[in-house]
């Protein structure tokens, strides 16, 4: 049961906070103004905390203050609520007969706090306020939905223990159908199973902007209408939830959406993934999802190099929810259970299926799930030569799947398949773009080795020598005719519309024609480097780059002849997004492997620089980390 997960939540050590303890039914809000009283309560003055020149206190400044989530009916909180409330401002949009309800509601509330706490200093200098009936007249900038702490003698009354003490009293009255001296409604809880006090209505809610797709704040359960509920009974007299767990499973959740390292959020998705592990236990190998590139490089490092992997030896769980909203209501799209350490060898598996040998890399690499994501959308190019970055998130022209980031997060925790049209949809932005890196290479090896009708061995992270999937050699074929007019013409010798530009994006579906203009043309390349090799007298330079093309030359007519007797057929068309994905991984691993080994003194030929112009794999230009979230 959900409920009892979050009941029982328990936040890792290192999250914990050493302070001051969580004040009960509170929530952070932003404040508009402060009534300042003296000791004696006698008004002092009114001040906006509203700072326009900062972007932080905008509005004002953000404190934390009694909340509890309220209907149509009139329910004030204690010391802090909106000025209507506290001061009883009439704005043009109030109803006047409603706004002296909810005042008087809130002034008996501080009578009351005085009658059970009258040693306390600010509900005396409170009341006294009240009593004098020196209320301040409402201000032009003002509105009546403002919110407003009063502060006697320089502190706020949000700061007395008395105010938190009187108001977990307050709400669990409130919630559970009691009233001050009235007993509560009492019974079974369906969630601790003990016989205690019953809500009628869960005490908070949950703020919209922590819900994807939420116009109001968020109940994590409720029935307000009879229809709602199983035998037609108000509220939650079908669904019993004692006080204690009611306010539990709200904080809990709450703490859940809002921390750090618990969520993963995507501008733009539908939906929101959250998770943690059972027993306050930590794990770092789930927060490798979201995590650094050199983070995620060295893990995998440390698991190829045969490096002990620690498992834990307890009996912690891995909870995790999707959620979103609909108007004012929670919806739970997936709730999975597993252990824990199963959840992390599936991440380890995610990430060792997508891994890719970048071209500017020395080994094998993943990526953080937010730039599989950012890369599955259109690639922008920039001003300058060689540069652009990919449409962010947020922006509906980026040309996404819905809720890719919810199917990669699945697919990494629960080890789930991938649907076949992701594949279709990156060969396409590859060849509309022009563009293809690291993580775009990684996502169309995921979606290759989680195709739910994968035939076979799916592709490596690595070039594959043995592979002899027709669609792999000529998209190798491709990267190597590449390669060579590259080497052939260096530097400004290039044409304008080079070999990739004009036949990459045909080639992806129907390599025929761009491997036949390839072979025709290479002749003419592989003369060009003979020419240059005829070089025998000048300069030790011209001699050394003689020889240099001379065996550049002996070694792509090796690398063509030996692909071309690999081909035990006819070149034919790609038709479909599997092959089609072979043919760009087969591209991609040739060219990466050729540098690599260039780079290593082994394949001279290769020109390295020439074909490192438009990679970004090291992403110099994208955000570190989940700043794209």
């Amino acid at each position: 049961m959900m409920l009892r997960q979050l009941v029982d939540y328990q936040p890792p050590a290192e999250e914990t906070d050493e302070g001051e303890a969580a004040r009960p039914y509170s929530r952070q809000r932003v404040i508009r103004w402060e009534l300042n009283l003296d000791r004696e309560g006698r008004f002092l003055r009114i001040v906006s905390l509203a700072d326009p020149s900062e972007r932080a206190t905008k509005f004002g400044v953000p404190v934390v203050v009694p909340n509890v989530s309220r209907t149509s009916g009139v329910a004030p909180a204690l010391g802090v609520d909106d000025a209507q409330y506290v001061l009883g401002w009439c704005d043009s949009k109030a109803k006047p007969e409603r706004v002296r309800e909810a005042h008087a509601a809130f002034i008996e509330l501080t009578r009351r706090w005085l009658r059970e706490f009258p040693d306390d200093p600010a509900a005396r200098a409170m009341v006294a306020f009240y009593d004098r009936n020196e209320r301040p007249a409402l201000l032009d900038e003002a509105k009546s939905k403002d919110l407003v702490v009063v502060k006697v003698a320089g502190s706020r009354v949000t700061d007395r223990d008395s105010l938190w003490t009187l108001w977990e009293k307050v709400v669990r009255e409130r919630k559970s159908g009691g009233t001050a001296g009235n007993s509560q409604r009492r019974g079974l809880c369906l969630v601790c199973g003990s016989q205690a006090a019953l809500l009628d209505r869960l005490p908070q809610a949950l703020p919209k902007v922590l819900i994807p797709r939420a116009e109001q704040e968020i109940a994590l359960v409720s029935a307000n209408k009879r229809i709602h509920t199983y035998d037609y009974a108000e509220g939650l007299v079908s669904s019993p939830i004692c006080v204690d767990c009611g306010s539990a499973a709200v904080t809990n959740l709450h703490a859940i959406l809002n921390g750090e390292h618990s969520t993963f959020t995507f501008a733009g998705q539908r939906s929101r993934l959250i998770w943690w592990a059972t027993k306050g236990v930590a794990s770092k190998t789930i927060l490798l999802l979201s995590g650094k590139l050199e983070e995620i490089r060295d893990h995998l490092h440390s698991l190829a190099s045969g490096r002990p992997v620690r498992r834990r030896a307890d009996t912690a769980d891995f909870q995790s929810v999707t959620l979103s909203g609909n108007v004012a209501r929670l919806v739970v799209h997936r709730w999975v259970t597993m252990p824990l350490a199963e959840a992390e060898a599936n991440v380890d598996t995610w990430f060792f299926d997508h891994q890719i040998l970048a071209r500017s890399a020395e080994y094998p690499s993943g990526f953080p799930i937010w730039l599989l994501v950012l890369c599955a959308g259109q690639w922008q190019p920039g001003d300058a030569p060689n540069s652009g970055r990919y449409i962010q998130l947020h922006d509906k022209a980026a040309d996404r799947p819905d809720d890719l980031a919810q199917l990669l997060l699945h697919s990494a925790l629960h080890g789930d398949l991938l649907p076949a049209y992701l594949l279709a949809h990156v060969v396409r932005r590859v060849r509309t773009d022009l563009r293809i890196d690291g993580p775009r290479a990684a996502l169309l090896r995921v979606a290759l080795n989680r195709h739910p009708l994968r035939k076979g061995e799916g592709p490596a992270a690595v070039l594959d020598e043995k592979q002899d999937n027709p669609a792999y050699l000529y998209g190798r074929l491709f990267a190597v005719l590449e390669s060579l007019q590259h080497r052939a013409y260096p530097g400004d010798e290039l044409p304008n519309a080079t070999f990739f530009h004009r036949y990459f994006a045909g080639a992806v579906a129907n390599p025929r024609v761009a491997l036949a203009q390839g072979c025709q043309l290479s002749a003419a390349w592989l003369k060009k480097l003979d020419s240059k090799a005829r070089i025998r007298n000048g300069e030790a330079s011209e001699r050394t780059e003689a020889q240099r093309a001379a065996k550049a030359a002996y070694r792509f007519r090796e690398r063509l002849r030996s692909l071309h007797d690999r081909l035990d057929g006819p070149v034919t068309p790609l038709g479909d997004a599997e092959s089609q994905s072979w043919f760009v991984l087969g591209y991609f691993h040739q060219q990466a492997h050729d540098i690599r080994m260039a780079r290593a003194g082994k394949a001279p030929e290769v020109p390295v620089e020439e074909l490192t112009l438009n990679e970004t794999d090291s992403n110099a230009d994208l955000p570190e980390g989940n700043d794209q979230q």
